[in-house]
């Protein structure tokens, strides 16, 4: 570009020096024209030579005059011309007599020399080409006429070429010193306007410490996403992916670490996402991505291999950092028809995920508490307990000593006319807050006792989870029993499990209640222990067999020293009042390991296995009946 500019320059300035030489040239000659004039010609010339055309006698007067001064050669003729165009006398003398344009002698005949060049033979002189003409005052009455002297314009240019070169010369001289002295600073100045340009750029749509697209560019890009979506009918899911664990790293081994983790964890998404799909950093330890899919079932596989990316420990100062993923997946057009409805759906259901530690979600109304939706769930609850949509699905329990399945812990699921299968987080909450969750907990407590009595050949156990709301059903320990009894079940078979936070909502309710389930030989256990705000002295005149440390002390035990010595001291705590301890969210091979060595009795985790329905769980004990034969 700089060289096409001064290339430009020094084109101009050679068409300018150019003419400027033409002129100066032209002008020389008309001052020369002048001189003649005005040295030879206003002497001899009389007023009669000016009135009419010199008789024969008088014109060879004149020759011979102008012999005798050895005009120069470049001087092709010269005539004397009547203010209103006649010419009096001319060196050709076929041009006496002749009128031409007397515009221009009678502008010379006030005093003032006139140059100009005319088409080549004009005005009757003898011309070798081009010429100059000049119209110089001459005579003792100026006003009478003027002298037209013609010039060949061959010298003229000549002398113009000369001064062109000499001044282009020194010009394009000036012009090179110049190009050297600017082109090193226009390119030092480009290159740092290159540079600032892409640094503001890189900080409005780049993450600086990942180097990822940041929140601006990804909706920039989602929304482009989203038109061709729309064009061309394509599935487009937006997964947003928080890293669980991240904050207590954080806060415990610093910020240091918690960027080598964020780093670490972008690299590895990076490569998960390849060249087609879209990756961002929305802030803190959440990333999105945007992407197009054939079916929902491969958007949650590729959901799946996101979390299994960012399982593998990350190593940083000589500590192994455990950290894991967690999904919430939208689509479009289906969770929403714009790139911030999308976003704030698959936010909806990674934090629900989350809240379930199910690991990956797809966004549901059901999950958004501010949907109207759940409105509706509300309403068809009731009928989906009676009219038995609601299915169990089975997640093991190990015992620590055998590693063998000592039983399982039934979940609920919704299995929806219309919306298809839905986890537990995604009505349960709506059934509490309803009081529909009754209906919910006796068709729960029906299907398990019913799977007991199919497993009659075994000691395998199943615990039902209870609600605030179940223990006030005074039905509630009588159903139990009349279950037990049509199916045959013994008691010590089930389990019932509440919260720390369920208990203490009617602590001396909940204890009349556990006391009567225990009495009649069900197992009680106590769920997510050291989360709530039970005291020690509730927990010793409670009537619970069993107790389960939640899974925030458990799961990352292999990197937190706390958490580590929190269930040290809960597993000692427990043992110490006669009970059972059981170890919540194992996921990782170390912390199975250590809680053997701490003693623990049983574990449940995405180690052992996830929630599965009937016919999964009936092959999974028939591989476990298989080895142990």
């Amino acid at each position: 570009m700089l060289s096409l500019a001064l290339a430009l320059a020094s084109a101009l300035i050679l068409i300018v020096v150019h003419h400027f030489a033409l002129s100066q040239a032209e002008r020389a000659a008309a001052r020369h024209a002048g001189l003649v004039a005005s040295s030879v010609l206003q002497r001899e010339v009389t007023q009669s030579d000016l009135k009419r055309p010199v008789p024969s006698n008088r014109r060879h007067e004149l020759d011979a005059l102008l012999r005798t001064y050895g005009l120069t050669k470049d001087i092709q003729a010269l005539s004397l011309v009547r203010r209103d165009g006649l010419v009096t006398y001319s060196t050709d003398h076929e041009a006496i007599g002749t009128t031409i344009s007397g515009a221009l002698a009678a502008e010379a005949a006030t005093g003032t020399i006139v140059s100009h060049v005319p088409a080549a033979g004009a005005n009757g002189a003898a011309t070798d080409g081009k010429t100059l003409e000049t119209y110089a005052p001459v005579g003792p009455d100026t006003r009478g006429g003027a002298a037209l002297i013609a010039q060949s314009y061959k010298p003229i240019a000549h002398s113009a070429r000369s001064l062109q070169l000499r001044v282009g010369a020194v010009l394009e001289g000036l012009l090179i010193v110049l190009f050297a002295l600017l082109v090193p600073l226009l390119v030092r100045v480009t290159r740092r306007i290159q540079r600032q340009i892409t640094r503001i750029h890189q900080q409005a749509f780049y993450d600086e410490l990942t180097g990822l697209p940041n929140r601006t560019h990804f909706f920039e890009r989602l929304g482009l996403a989203i038109s061709r979506a729309t064009d061309e009918e394509i599935l487009l899911a937006v997964l947003l992916v928080d890293l669980n664990r991240f904050r207590e790293i954080n806060d415990t081994l610093g910020h240091e670490a918690g960027d080598v983790v964020l780093v670490e964890a972008a690299r590895r998404l990076q490569v998960v996402a390849g060249d087609e799909r879209l990756l961002a950093r929305l802030g803190g330890d959440d990333f999105v991505f945007a992407a197009e899919f054939g079916t929902v079932a491969e958007a949650m596989d590729f959901a799946e291999h996101i979390r299994a990316a960012i399982e593998p420990q990350i190593h940083t100062e000589g500590i192994q950092l455990a950290v894991d993923a967690t999904v919430g997946v939208a689509f479009y057009p289906v969770d929403g028809d714009d790139a911030h409805t999308l976003v704030k759906h698959a936010e909806v259901a990674t934090y629900t995920a989350k809240e379930w530690r199910s690991g990956v979600l797809g966004y549901s109304p059901a999950v958004d508490p501010h949907d109207p939706e759940q409105l509706k769930l509300t309403a068809a609850l009731r009928e989906a307990a009676d009219e038995g949509q609601i299915r169990l699905h089975y997640q093991p329990k190990i015992d620590l000593t055998t590693n063998a399945i000592a039983g399982f812990e039934a979940l609920a699921y919704w299995d929806h006319p219309i919306r298809g299968l839905l986890p537990p987080g995604a009505f349960i909450p709506i059934a509490e807050r309803t009081g529909a969750v009754r209906h919910v907990t006796r068709a729960v407590l029906q299907a398990a006792v019913e799977q007991l009595r199919d497993w009659s050949e075994t000691e395998l156990t199943v615990a039902v989870n209870l609600t605030a709301i179940d223990l006030l059903d005074a039905d509630l320990l009588v159903r139990i029993k009349g279950l037990l009894d049509e199916h045959g079940v013994g008691p010590g078979r089930l389990c019932v499990e509440l919260t720390e936070s369920t208990v203490m909502a009617d602590p001396d309710r909940a204890r009349l209640i556990l006391a009567a389930i225990a009495d009649a030989g069900v197992r009680v256990s106590i769920d997510d222990f050291g989360t709530g705000h039970s005291s020690l002295s509730y927990l010793k005149d409670l009537p619970v067999q069993e107790v389960k440390i939640d899974r925030s002390f458990i799961a990352d035990m292999s990197v937190s020293r706390n958490s580590r010595m929190i269930a040290k001291a809960t597993i000692q705590l427990v043992h110490s009042l006669g009970l059972e301890v059981v170890a919540e969210g194992v996921e990782d091979a170390n912390v199975h390991s250590e809680l053997r060595g701490l003693g623990c009795d049983y574990a449940q985790g995405y180690l052992y296995g996830k929630p599965q329905p009937l016919a999964a769980v009936a092959e999974l004990l028939a591989d476990g009946a298989r080895e142990a034969a």
